[in-house]
């Protein structure tokens, strides 16, 4: 916060000639854009999404139910952002219209650490775009590598039970999960990029570090896009050595596996047929751990987060799980029969809409002149989809507020209907939807089948619900990370 108002106090002139610079160009006929908060010089709106103290994604919220389904919001000097609250705009920026809002609005930050904006997620939509998301759709994630993977998952997750048995004797029976889910989660994704018989313990430890480094990165680039003069900052100007710094070691770290051929049909293998330049290859391989590792993990924090509130569900889970599960030797819940199970399905989607890992989405930008709710959208001109208030509309949703799976159920009438499925998106849609999301809908349910399959979930205090409250920066994760006390089953 000191740095924001820091930068505006130093680089006022800076700041006005950078506004008058990023104006849109007269060519062509402006953007209509649509009303929303007054604004304030030099800031734009950001008075009033930080005064409010909760996270952005519950601030923006807050203002779209005050200004309407369509806005606009000034984030500082650069040029305004049009958000969208409501399922039919939202449907037409992500599905009706995909290929006229298919350019994206990246941080200017993360330029350098992702090979100028040439990974999946960053890139414009284009040819290259498209051999990339295809690559890896069709090869490291396609149906056929998934298959290969699941005994290593079940192994893996046998192995991460028995870590999590040994820190709860020597805790007093409490854990701190996500650690755990992390490294289980880095070694389905290092197999995925490397293949299957990648094992490197050093590797997994080392990005495990960088992952997590990088995403404390996403708050400061949003105050140096926010407020451009902050660059002269010298905390801001740490950062970017910092990142540089991060850059060189992901380099090194992921480039010592290419050094060797991989094997066919994982994403390395993908990415050095096509010849792509080795900032790229290397660029879109950490991409993936940035997408899959705090995404599969914060997820399935939120599952047991939300079950040990919710016993009763917790209970019906494992009992559905223990009447229709077919396990392994070693009592692990068996990947493909995730899909089988519907309650267990049903918690991971109440998850989901509950706590949409990105509940603003990717920024996208109109890679031409289009329309949006009757209202003509200039080329380059950003606009954000608030899938959170589609997960939380109460026209949509019955008491959207409460925990209740049973919403997702075939006997459940709530989820039919176009305007049910066009208000859970957890994953976006469209031809910018998630590329991982094939993975996502397999993992997750098999992370929280097993774990309730393992243990009983509670309080770590027996009189202190566990703290759900928000944090977010690149993905929503909680403010405090979840502990909990565990008694494995049949004790």
């Amino acid at each position: 916060m000191e740095a924001i108002w820091t930068a505006v106090a130093i680089g006022i002139a800076a700041a006005v000639l950078i506004a008058f610079a990023r104006r849109q160009r007269p060519s062509g006929k402006p953007t209509q854009w649509p009303p929303g908060p007054p604004r304030l010089p030099l800031i734009g709106n950001m008075h009033q999404i930080l005064k409010e103290g909760d996270p952005f994604h519950i601030t923006v919220n807050k203002l779209a139910q005050g200004y309407g389904p369509i806005m606009t919001v000034w984030f500082g000097t650069r040029q305004p952002t049009i958000i969208v609250s409501n399922h039919d705009l939202v449907w037409e920026v992500l599905v009706s219209k995909s290929p006229d809002y298919a350019a994206r609005e990246i941080a200017s930050m993360f330029k350098s650490g992702t090979a100028d904006y040439s990974t999946i997620v960053t890139s414009d939509a284009g040819p290259h775009w498209h051999s990339l998301r295809r690559g890896l759709q069709n090869g490291a994630i396609g149906p056929l590598c998934l298959s290969v993977q699941a005994p290593l998952q079940e192994s893996d997750m046998a192995q991460m039970i028995n870590d999590m048995i040994k820190e709860a004797n020597l805790n007093g029976g409490v854990v701190k999960p996500f650690h755990h889910i992390r490294r289980a989660t880095i070694k389905l994704l290092a197999r995925l990029c490397f293949g299957s018989d990648f094992s490197d313990e050093d590797f997994e430890a080392t990005m495990d570090v960088m992952v997590d480094e990088a995403l404390k990165y996403s708050d400061d680039a949003r105050i140096l896009d926010t407020f451009p003069p902050a660059r002269f900052l010298p905390s801001v100007r740490r950062v970017i050595m910092k990142m540089e710094k991060l850059k060189l070691r992901v380099e090194e770290c992921i480039g010592h596996h290419l050094a060797s051929p991989p094997p066919p049909n994982c994403y390395a293998h993908f990415l050095l047929s096509q010849n792509f330049p080795r900032g790229v290859t290397i660029s879109s391989i950490f991409e993936v751990f940035i997408l899959g590792l705090d995404s599969t993990g914060s997820t399935t924090m939120w599952a047991l987060g939300l079950l040990v509130q919710n016993q009763e569900a917790q209970q019906k889970l494992y009992q559905e799980i223990r009447d229709h599960a077919t396990c392994t030797e070693k009592g692990i819940v068996k990947v493909e029969e995730a899909r089988n199970l519907e309650y267990l399905q049903a918690v991971v989607k109440e998850t989901m809409r509950m706590k949409p890992i990105a509940p603003l989405a990717v920024p996208h930008k109109a890679a031409r002149d289009t329309t949006l709710g009757g209202l003509h959208v200039a080329e380059g001109t950003t606009v954000m989809v608030n899938l959170y208030a589609l997960h939380y509309d109460p026209k949509v949703w019955d008491e959207p507020e409460r925990f209740k799976p049973e919403r997702f159920m075939e006997s459940s009438k709530e989820f039919l209907g176009k305007r049910g499925q066009y208000s859970f998106l957890p994953f976006g849609a469209g031809m910018r939807a998630c590329a991982g999301m094939e993975v996502g809908k397999l993992q997750l349910p098999f992370a929280v089948s097993n774990l309730v399959n393992a243990f009983h979930w509670s309080n770590a205090v027996e009189s202190e619900e566990p703290n759900l409250g928000e944090d977010f920066s690149f993905i929503l994760a909680m403010k405090t990370p979840l502990e909990a006390r565990i008694v494995p089953r049949g004790i």
